[in-house]
């Protein structure tokens, strides 16, 4: 095993801690800027959705590494949201949710002279979906399964 792959391995939980912290920084801003709108907080939604987005993607893969998947550089990241649910680690409605999520920040992203309908598609998303996700990570001796809950 080479040490990337070792490293991926290893890091796992800290990983899914990094994602659902990130998640509650982000719908705590998407409260505070429901509460007093300002353009600081704004830009942290983005900043936390873009995070998450990317904890996400990087706890996929290394899901798909600890397994024994295979993936290569070119890979995309709605490609490895999709292996990875195949492989059982999230079910379907959490699937749908992870590759909005990476699609919109795709969009946010790649198409930046669009960036004010970008912001607005993500505002909608978070407000209406991610505010009310919680994460959990269930462990046992042969699984790891990311499960979700949705509140409200």
């Amino acid at each position: 095993m080479t040490p990337y792959y070792k490293y991926k391995k290893e890091k796992f939980y800290e990983k899914y801690k990094s994602a659902s912290d990130t998640l509650d920084d982000l719908k705590l801003s998407l409260k505070k800027y429901e509460d007093s709108p300002d353009r600081i907080i704004r830009r942290a939604i983005f900043a936390f959705f873009q995070d998450f987005c990317e904890y996400i993607v990087d706890m996929c893969e290394t899901y798909i590494v600890i397994n024994n998947g295979k993936i290569d550089s070119k890979t995309s990241a709605i490609k490895l949201i999709s292996q990875a649910y195949e492989m059982g680690f999230f079910e379907d409605e959490l699937k749908k949710d992870l590759s909005k999520c990476v699609k919109l920040r795709n969009r946010y992203t790649h198409d930046y002279y669009k960036r004010e309908d970008s912001e607005e598609l993500i505002e909608k998303f978070c407000y209406t979906s991610i505010i009310h996700l919680d994460i959990f990570l269930e462990t046992s001796k042969d699984k790891v399964i990311l499960r979700y809950k949705m509140r409200g």
